[in-house]
């Protein structure tokens, strides 16, 4: 028996050395100064949020733990109205590695001015993909699926679908009551802002999955599988799928000037394509800040630096 016990104990340690949940969220939680409440009661939430984040299973996929998602989450709450309710924003991002490389490569980037929520010291976060618990576990399940979709995204054509469809669920599931109290989760909610990242978080999975923006999906994957992902073996035909990448993205600006996951694709990967221009030819430099340009005007001035390595 005792021998059994053992060998169950070193089979539970294996598994558990190999295998792991699939994010590794730094979370910080920033208060206002001046407050006649606790500052532990922050500590406490922070760590709250965290051990959720990084403790819960959000797929039905084994990650090991180098291949846990590099994510952060930063909330700044900037009004506490009532003892438990806080008004806050938040900046989400989460990195990808490239392949063969020391290199990551950031994939969201964005800033949610909305991130209002009730906490209680102490409370225990539950959560369950078929209704709603609370807005502070719907807000982090609902990033959650976001990092994830857009990393599996980034690996196979539209391999996201399913986690951008949990997040869409996340948002369907807030009830009517709390959707009028905390903001975001509508697709009437206002707070979609191109220049600064502010997003509705009902639109943005909603551009995802609508067929009219497949164009932009396929663009998605094969800028980092076919570009980035190929540049260690090859730079040259790597650079030359990200050009194929900006020129479809053209056409699609074109038509949709304002979609969403477009305007957070350059948030992220504008200092990003600085760089993997640098070292390519002036004819290539050249249509690559011509299309960016366009493309990003709000970076226009930086990929003029294209031009200038």
């Amino acid at each position: 028996m005792k021998k059994i016990f053992l060998i169950l104990i070193t089979y539970h340690l294996l598994l558990t050395t190999c295998f792991a949940q699939e994010l590794n969220c730094t979370v910080s939680v920033n208060a206002p100064k001046n407050q006649n409440i606790d500052p532990q009661i922050f500590k406490n939430m922070e760590t709250s949020i965290r051990e959720f984040l990084n403790g819960r299973k959000w797929t039905s996929d084994n990650f090991k733990d180098l291949e846990r998602i590099k994510c952060n989450l930063v909330i700044n709450i900037t009004e506490i109205p009532t003892e438990g309710e806080y008004k806050a924003t938040a900046i989400i991002q989460s990195q990808r590695p490239v392949y063969k490389t020391n290199l990551n490569s950031l994939m969201l980037n964005l800033q949610d001015k909305s991130f209002d929520f009730g906490y209680a010291d102490l409370q225990n976060l539950d959560y369950n993909d078929n209704g709603y618990t609370t807005q502070l576990t719907s807000l982090c399940a609902y990033y959650a699926y976001l990092i994830l979709a857009y990393d599996y995204e980034s690996f196979g054509k539209e391999g996201g679908t399913i986690y951008f469809q949990r997040a869409q669920t996340v948002c369907l599931n807030v009830p009517s009551n709390e959707k009028s109290k905390y903001k975001g989760w509508s697709q009437f909610d206002g707070g979609v802002s191109f220049t600064t990242g502010t997003i509705n978080r009902f639109v943005m999975v909603d551009n995802w999955l609508n067929p009219r923006y497949k164009d932009f999906r396929n663009a998605f994957y094969t800028y980092h599988f076919n570009g980035l992902d190929r540049m260690y073996g090859d730079a040259s035909q790597g650079r030359s799928a990200i050009t194929t990448c900006l020129t479809l993205l053209q056409n699609i600006n074109a038509d949709n000037p304002g979609l969403l996951p477009l305007r957070n694709f350059f948030l992220s990967k504008s200092a990003e394509l600085i760089n993997v221009y640098s070292k390519s030819d002036m004819t290539e430099r050249t249509i690559a800040t011509q299309l960016l340009s366009i493309l990003d005007p709000i970076n226009g001035d930086k990929y003029k630096q294209i031009g200038k390595n």
